[in-house]
């Protein structure tokens, strides 16, 4: 069943030596578009990272923010950032003058601030760390196909339920069609009887509107493709899992044969039939841009 390009995932690791988070956003795109926050000292993962994302997700805009802390060495690899603890000694030596205080600036008042200190961003490169970070975003990839393919059954469902309204509206439509050519014939006879009466008749006029009327009235044909596109477009929902794009051009083209329905018929009931319609091709439509 195909997947909302939408969703979440997060998963973390923690042993005895480093915890560990991954943090998936997935959006809606015409392609797969991946992007990786993570550590400096990480870096030389990204490329792997990217292609454990390519194997769990086929397209959307993928957005990952890895955070990562070392349990044994949680003080080796800071460095002190000696201007902001210059800044905040100053803004402390203010805010003492201000409020007339006696009390001289003490070590744990700097302490804290936290932007006193910096992770060394030393690369890290091993094996234990390779695998557990393929875990973890395994993991968190995991619970994003998990949310995005709920989703994408609620959304399916809802198409569903309006391509069968748009059937039934469909159906309707055929079968008042099937009177148009009728009535626009009665309506020519009446406008022929006016000329005959006023003996303005053009024979070669009257030849021509005879031979066009079925066809500019004439819906069945529309409505015979529209019902093959419809056909279709459940097929695709169905059976395959990569639908986004066919899907959208389906509606293109069953959109097309609305347009032609509406510009060929006279009847207020099939006009208003139509609208119904193109109402629920743009529904359908804004649903299916967020399908994989």
């Amino acid at each position: 069943m195909p997947s909302s390009m939408t969703g979440f995932g997060r998963a973390e690791i923690t042993n005895g030596r480093f915890e560990m988070v991954a943090e998936v956003r997935a959006l809606n795109n015409r392609y797969l578009e991946i992007s990786i926050r993570l550590p400096k000292s990480l870096a030389s993962y990204e490329y792997g990272l990217k292609e454990v994302v390519k194997r769990n997700v086929l397209r959307g805009k993928i957005s990952i923010t890895i955070t990562y802390r070392d349990m044994l060495n949680l003080t080796e690899n800071f460095v002190l950032k000696k201007e902001s603890v210059r800044f905040y000694r100053n803004i402390l030596e203010q805010i003492r003058k201000e409020a007339g205080l006696e009390d001289p600036i003490k070590l744990e008042h700097l302490l804290q601030f936290s932007e006193l200190l910096e992770p060394d961003d030393v690369e890290l490169k091993d094996d234990e760390l390779e695998k557990a970070l393929s875990e973890v975003m395994e993991k968190a990839l995991t619970n994003l196909n998990g949310m995005r393919r709920e989703e994408g059954r609620n959304m399916i469902i809802d198409i569903r339920e309006r391509v069968s309204g748009i059937e039934s509206k469909l159906e309707a439509i055929n079968a008042q069609g099937k009177e148009n050519p009728r009535r626009e014939l009665e309506k020519l006879a009446g406008r022929l009887a006016e000329l005959i009466r006023s003996g303005e008749v053009d024979r070669n006029r009257l030849e021509l509107e005879l031979a066009l009327i079925s066809d500019r009235v004439d819906i069945s044909e529309e409505c015979t493709r529209m019902n093959s596109h419809l056909q279709l477009f459940r097929d695709v929902l169905d059976h395959e899992e990569e639908v986004g794009k066919k899907l959208t051009f389906i509606l293109q083209e069953m959109q097309r044969e609305s347009n032609t329905i509406g510009s060929k018929t006279t009847e207020i009931s099939i006009a208003h039939s139509v609208i119904g319609i193109k109402e629920e091709i743009e529904k359908i439509r804004e649903q299916v841009q967020n399908l994989e």
